[in-house]
């Protein structure tokens, strides 16, 4: 008789280092810094051993970077699927009005989807 897996859904918010910086209130965030050139190929390979997929959820203003446009295909690439976190990730987003929120998820959308493939 085989062994079946558990069944369970699996995410993981891809917050990058500006964006704790920014909620901080810590200097030097605008810069942007970023840890995803490190972060997402050693989570993918741990992934990839266990033979998992899950949900990684992006940050569209992240998506939007240059220096990003190798990372974010390898995702898809390896059969994990993409959500959306918004394009600035306000910790704040809750007072937005309905329409900022619209603008802020469609632009996401879009960058991820460029991103993406």
């Amino acid at each position: 008789m085989p062994s079946a897996k558990p069944l369970a859904s699996v995410s993981l918010d891809v917050d990058n280092l500006w964006s704790y910086m920014k909620t901080h209130g810590d200097a030097g965030w605008e810069g942007r810094p970023s840890y995803l050139h490190a972060f997402i190929p050693a989570v993918l390979d741990v992934l990839d051993q266990l033979g998992l997929r899950i949900t990684f959820f992006i940050v569209g203003a992240d998506a939007d970077r240059e220096e990003n446009a190798e990372v974010f295909p390898a995702l898809t690439r390896c059969g994990h699927e993409v959500g959306n976190h918004s394009y600035q990730h306000e910790p704040w987003l809750h007072l937005y009005s309905q329409e900022q929120l619209e603008e802020e998820i469609g632009k996401a959308e879009q960058a991820i989807q460029r991103a993406t493939g």
